[in-house]
């Protein structure tokens, strides 16, 4: 039997094609010829009809025909003005058969610069917002890499949010966020191997890892799994979470997103990869385990009790959002001889006058907080919040006056909202509001038997599953190893000496077996 750490899969899930080999236009190379190649741009980019396609003709010493092609507002026009077009028209001379590495070497005075002979990597490049520039003559095109488009500043985090470390949040732009990320791990081993998905949108991003520390398998499975997705187009991050993921129907998320650089940076130090994408403010988190989605990036900053009562009561709250309303419901309807007497008397007088059965009373507030909810997010900011509260209120005191339900099953509901707001992980808090409606459809055939029921067999489901080769339940729940936490527990700063086990990292060593040296008798000298 294969251990878990090999990172392998079964060969029928490989992809028997990659769809994304199939190119819209055939291979073709540049002309050495002026009008060919500006009939070939004008044609594939549409100039006559796009109005953003700049395309600028430019004559050179001994009459020599260039010009240069790029998108408005993706392109930085002062840099092209002075690092392109005034460098060359500034040529002092030009010969009549021009040499590549002339105009490369000594007259292009833009920092970041190429040559190109493929018009569909060249297309990909002015897609991407870079500038291209012919020159009659020359079968090959200079790319320079002028972006500069719009984009949002470095913001807080706003999904997870702390009071402790960094406050950073990945932003729209690829290289900012890599920038970011860089700024945290300063190590040459610190690998940004850029990945392009989508056959028409073509979305540029990076898969980091670091090169001494992250299993080969794991990387190579990752990237298996990126070159073998074919579609059109891909908007966002999380649409390559789905494509990706091991389990398409698994409620649980099985990958984790991330907004904090810090984050991020966090597990490659572990010897996990993560992944970038052009225009999301997220990142993903590769391999993940089902007890690292309970964890917030404020664990890392507070001190061991701090931070495990901080962890027990959001787990605590997870189990209330998820089990409490069809505890009730089970409770009430088929053991109420674990109710206290003088308890199950006011439950009863509660619900004298209520016309409907519990489980209608318990569907018709969740669904009425679940709208609440909802309305809260899409309205403006300002407003939302007023409704979130001002709506509750009404809607609740509203209901118990009309006797629609009972004052109990307001505060069994309010619990559990409370308890769905506690939840680390934005997705694992939507994989809590269906398995909610679930396990109250058990209470309601079966009682208590049914609960117990569904969490065995829920349970054992997540056993079952495996992310990118790794048990979703790894690791297990000893509390006498040395390596750094991926479980309820939290380690101290001071004992995680090794990386998580279940990783198979290159290097597991994390720290020194004595990383508070000071306190040794002999003293350390550097």
């Amino acid at each position: 039997m294969k251990k878990y750490d090999d990172f392998e899969l079964s060969s029928e899930n490989k992809p028997e094609y990659d769809a994304r080999e199939e190119k819209e236009y055939t291979r073709d190379y540049v002309f050495d010829s002026y009008e060919k190649n500006i009939a070939y741009i004008n044609k594939r980019y549409n100039v006559s009809v796009n109005n953003d396609v700049v395309v600028r003709k430019i004559k050179l010493k001994n009459d020599i025909q260039a010009f240069i092609v790029f998108f408005d507002g993706m392109s930085n026009s002062e840099s092209i003005n002075n690092n392109v077009i005034k460098s060359l028209i500034e040529l002092p001379f030009v010969e009549n058969e021009v040499i590549v590495s002339d105009i490369y070497e000594k007259f292009t005075t833009h920092c970041q610069a190429s040559v190109q002979n493929d018009f569909d990597k060249i297309c990909d490049e002015i897609n991407f917002g870079s500038c291209a520039l012919f020159v009659d003559g020359i079968s090959d095109a200079f790319i320079f890499d002028v972006r500069s488009w719009e984009h949002r500043s470095i913001n807080k985090p706003e999904n997870e949010q702390s009071i402790y470390g960094p406050q950073e949040a990945f932003g729209e732009m690829l290289r900012t966020n890599t920038a970011l990320v860089r700024k945290i791990i300063k190590n040459e081993k610190l690998i940004a191997e850029g990945v392009t998905v989508g056959n028409s949108s073509k979305t540029r991003g990076v898969l980091l890892y670091i090169n001494d520390i992250a299993n080969d398998k794991l990387v190579h499975e990752v990237k298996r799994r990126l070159d073998g997705i074919s579609t059109e187009y891909i908007i966002s991050i999380e649409q390559i979470q789905m494509l990706i993921e091991d389990r398409k129907m698994l409620l649980t998320p099985q990958i984790l997103a991330t907004e904090r650089p810090d984050r991020a940076a966090r597990a490659l130090s572990e010897g996990r990869c993560v992944l970038i994408m052009n225009g999301s403010p997220r990142a993903l988190i590769m391999p993940s385990n089902a007890f690292e989605l309970t964890h917030t990036a404020a664990d890392e900053y507070l001190n061991v009790p701090f931070s495990l009562m901080s962890r027990l009561i959001r787990i605590i709250g997870m189990f209330l959002s998820l089990l409490l309303p069809a505890l009730y419901l089970a409770i009430t309807l088929y053991n109420n001889e674990i109710i206290p007497t003088y308890l199950l008397y006011s439950i009863s007088a509660a619900r004298e006058n209520v016309p409907f059965p519990s489980v209608v009373e318990l569907l018709l507030m969740n669904i009425s907080f679940e709208l609440i909810r909802e309305a809260g997010i899409r309205m403006p900011s300002p407003i939302g919040s007023s409704l979130g509260i001002v709506g509750g209120l009404i809607l609740g005191q509203a209901a118990v006056s009309a006797k629609i339900v009972s004052p109990l099953m307001i505060i069994v509901i309010a619990i559990t909202g409370i308890g769905s707001f506690a939840t680390a992980d934005y997705t694992l808090g939507w994989t809590y509001r269906v398995l909610r409606l679930v396990f109250i459809g058990l209470a309601a055939v079966l009682g208590l038997y049914g609960i117990a029921i569904g969490i065995v067999l829920y349970s054992l489901y997540l056993g079952s599953v495996t992310t990118f080769g790794m048990p979703f339940l790894a690791p297990d729940m000893s509390f006498n190893d040395n390596n750094m936490s991926s479980t309820i527990k939290t380690a101290k700063i001071w004992s995680m000496e090794r990386r998580p086990h279940f990783l198979k990292t290159k290097n597991d060593k994390n720290e020194d077996n004595i990383s508070r040296r000071w306190l040794s008798k002999n003293k350390y000298r550097g």
